[in-house]
């Protein structure tokens, strides 16, 4: 039985680094060519198949990342509020940053026509974002 486990256990390490091996590779690979088809204006399939499975790839690695921090950005937050004795405004100079933001990379993003954004910003930051961004 013991060798059963200690077989599984090693086919399952290995499993998962080939996995993340592909998953990086595909990234870097992607990556490229998906910057290069972003500048160009005409979109096509191939294109746009390259923009979503870079944005898919792209999101198993950034997403998982942005999750942790947004729930440790939680919980210090938490505790932000709880040792200032309930100062909400200080517990949402944590909570915006780590809360707020991208947490799904789409096509849109790697044409450049939103943000990603790992650092959240309020709702009325990114108003001021948008206007200044368009005068």
């Amino acid at each position: 039985m013991k060798q059963f486990q200690n077989f599984c256990s090693g086919s399952l390490k290995k499993g998962t680094s080939v996995f993340m091996l592909i998953v990086f590779a595909l990234v870097v690979g992607i990556g490229t060519p998906v910057v290069s088809f972003a500048a160009e204006e005409e979109s096509s399939p191939s294109n746009d198949a390259a923009l979503g499975a870079g944005s898919f790839f792209l999101t198993l690695v950034y997403s998982p990342v942005k999750l942790a921090y947004a729930i440790l950005g939680g919980v210090v937050g938490g505790f932000t509020y709880a040792l200032t004795g309930g100062n909400l405004e200080t517990a949402q100079d944590v909570w915006e940053p780590s809360l707020y933001g991208t947490y799904v990379i789409t096509p849109d993003h790697l044409k450049g026509n939103e943000p990603v954004r790992f650092f959240g910003v309020s709702a009325y930051e990114e108003e001021t974002y948008l206007s200044e961004r368009v005068d």
